[in-house]
């Protein structure tokens, strides 16, 4: 029962996105060390990660009989990523910049001491030292888990169906 549950389709997508999460670091770092300069690396760390993601999809996650053509799947998986980044985008705008102090309102971030633990860590501190740094980080995580889940039917449903 826990071979099959390891070898089901959520967790090798799972799998494969933190690998392709290590892929874009990587990819990122090196480029950025390389060129100096800050916007490029992102562009082909962005490249590079998309064909990779691609590619493990296809072949490794949802791996059962497809019947579309593969140029029809990347051009559906690079539409897809992009209406994903879209959301992202949006929820970035709504969450953080135009609506931040009804998110901080609601959470009652404005509320916390950020000198007491675990705010006093010097590492923690670097990130969220105030209620509207501590709400830009829970907003990329959750837009985060948004776009996972997002990403995950796209491909599931419309490109490698």
């Amino acid at each position: 029962m826990m071979i099959r549950y390891l070898k089901s389709e959520k967790i090798k997508y799972l799998f494969w996105g933190v690998v392709t999460t290590l892929v874009y670091f990587v990819v990122r770092f090196i480029s950025m060390g390389l060129l100096y300069q800050p916007m490029l690396p992102v562009l082909i760390a962005q490249i590079v990660t998309v064909l990779f993601a691609f590619v493990v999809n296809k072949f490794f996650v949802f791996s059962a009989d497809q019947n579309r053509h593969i140029l029809v799947q990347l051009w559906r998986f690079i539409a897809g990523r992009l209406f994903v980044a879209g959301i992202d985008f949006l929820l970035t705008y709504i969450m953080i910049e135009r609506y931040s102090g009804v998110f901080i309102h609601l959470l009652r971030l404005d509320t916390i001491n950020f000198q007491l633990f675990p705010f006093g860590l010097s590492w923690v501190h670097r990130w969220m030292y105030d209620s509207i740094s501590l709400n830009s980080v829970i907003a990329v995580f959750l837009i985060q888990i948004i776009a996972i889940v997002a990403n995950y039917f796209i491909s599931k449903f419309m490109i490698f169906d």
